[in-house]
């Protein structure tokens, strides 16, 4: 058996052995909220329902949910896109969450299919195999890290029965995901499309996508990003697409992984290449969805194995966790930035920030007053290059505050921000993300904030009001815990943190 093979068949096991209690408590607590650099702490989940309330009305065999929209969080992709996270209704996530704990074992039938051959590494609920029968304790950002390094080692172990690599993906994956093939997925195309079945709510299938349906305006088209509930359901919709190709994929011999919508072929000719290929794109079009061909690329091993910019990187990092001088971290930030220019996108920064701080999440470098406004100077410059990394650089900065203890340095962080948010609300649509985290580092810290205008974002004006009006009638849930709450819940690095579990 082949270690992506029993990557599968183990976390299959533990995936079985999970509770509908536990599963339903994680999918709307932790899996509620998109990932922790999206939204600041205080967006947490602090109560809801017990598992087994259900909202939804069922009269007369009739499945009525009540139509809702999500409310839409952007985030600055590059300088030309967003990309738009989707916070749903809590009841009717709560029901979806409630449908998928009870169903679990008809999802996980589909996900871990014996007749599947694409071996994914994307699971969306943590397990453990130190802690079976229980969710695990990882957080959606430190799983994505985990899962790569896991699947990258793997994929070396077989690599020497190969010569190439094909890689891929789903264009415009979640976006495009059509509701009606959640039944598809569960029950099969043709189950669905006979004896009436388009409306038979007794299907699993049928009625989670009717209330995905109406949790995002009715629209048949496109999962929101961010909820852990659109991640199960898209393991589910692409382990369908893997069950249809898998066949032919057993006929020329290569071997396939998945992350996500990101697929991995190994193959021994350049033949079996435009195979597999033509295979996941028949098999995609079934599903209504679409292969990028702007991001298909074959490569001659073992290029491709591993990430480029973690092997770049591995070349300048510190050899131990040990003191920086002010010019060896001068040095470091210099080759990161050089690297993230010529690798865009990466996880490069998050590392960085993770080389420079101590367990205790306490800076390396130096943080006297001569240092200070330089290092910080210097940091919100690699802010504006990598806006997603912007959360954890203030995080950093945050770090340097405490460790300092001095209220001049706080006075000089204070100023500094300020400037900033006063430049950045002139526009508050185009820098709405950058400002949530502004003021939030502002308050939790008991800082001045200048800005006293009230913003038409519902998530900026939650910060800065301290009290958050999504989904006002939403009474059984309260998502939101108060600026100092949260920070004494953790620092921002804790928060962040992606290299470190909770």
């Amino acid at each position: 058996m082949n270690k992506p093979r029993k990557h599968s068949r183990d976390t299959e096991l533990l995936a079985r052995q999970l509770q509908p209690s536990d599963i339903y408590e994680w999918l709307v607590t932790e899996g509620y909220f998109p990932e922790s650099y999206v939204l600041p702490p205080c967006f947490h989940v602090v109560s809801h329902p017990s598992f087994g309330t259900y909202f939804t009305q069922k009269a007369g065999g009739r499945f009525v949910p009540s139509l809702s929209q999500a409310c839409e969080v952007h985030f600055p992709k590059s300088d030309l896109a967003d990309r738009t996270f989707g916070i749903l209704d809590p009841a009717l996530h709560s029901d979806i969450a409630t449908e998928i704990a009870t169903g679990w074992g008809s999802v996980l039938d589909v996900i871990f299919s014996p007749a599947k051959r694409v071996y994914s590494y994307s699971f969306p609920i943590p397990v453990s195999k130190q802690t079976p029968g229980v969710v695990g304790a990882l957080r959606a950002g430190r799983m994505i890290y985990e899962w790569i390094e896991m699947a990258e080692e793997d994929l070396v172990e077989e690599a020497y029965r190969y010569k190439y690599l094909v890689r891929t993906d789903v264009k415009n994956c979640y976006p495009s995901i059509y509701t009606h093939s959640i039944a598809w997925a569960i029950h099969s195309r043709t189950t669905i499309r006979s004896g009436g079945n388009r409306n038979n709510f007794s299907l699993l299938g049928n009625r989670l996508d009717k209330l995905f349906q109406c949790a995002n305006d009715g629209c048949t088209n496109g999962l929101p990003i961010g909820p852990a509930v659109s991640d199960l359901i898209a393991e589910l919709i692409l382990s369908a697409v893997d069950i249809l190709i898998s066949p032919g994929l057993l006929q020329t011999g290569s071997l396939a992984l998945r992350f996500k919508d990101d697929y991995r072929f190994l193959c021994r000719t350049q033949e079996e290449c435009r195979k597999v290929t033509k295979l996941l794109q028949k098999g995609l079009k079934e599903f209504n969805l679409l292969l990028n061909e702007d991001k298909t690329q074959v490569v001659t091993l073992p290029e491709g194995v591993f990430r480029d910019w973690v092997s770049r990187y591995n070349t300048i990092r510190p050899r131990s966790k040990g003191a920086l001088t002010f010019q060896d971290f001068r040095e470091l930030y210099l080759g990161v930035l050089r690297i993230d220019q010529e690798v865009p996108g990466t996880g490069i920064i998050d590392r960085f920030i993770a080389d420079v701080t101590d367990s205790q999440y306490t800076p390396l470098f130096p943080i006297s007053s001569f240092h200070i406004e330089k290092t910080i100077s210097l940091l919100l410059l690699m802010a504006e290059r990598r806006i997603r990394s912007y959360p954890r650089i203030l995080g950093l900065v945050e770090a340097m505050m405490i460790a300092s203890g001095s209220p001049a340095a706080a006075k000089t962080i204070e100023r500094h921000l300020n400037n900033v948010l006063a430049e950045l609300a002139k526009d508050e649509d185009e820098n709405r993300y950058v400002l949530s985290w502004l003021l939030y580092f502002l308050k939790s810290n008991r800082l001045a904030v200048s800005h006293t205008s009230s913003f038409s974002d519902p998530i900026l004006e939650a910060i800065r009001t301290n009290r958050c009006s999504l989904f006002p009638g939403a009474s059984q849930f309260k998502l939101f815990r108060g600026v100092r709450a949260a920070r004494k819940a953790g620092t921002m690095l804790k928060h962040l943190d992606v290299f470190k579990p909770q």
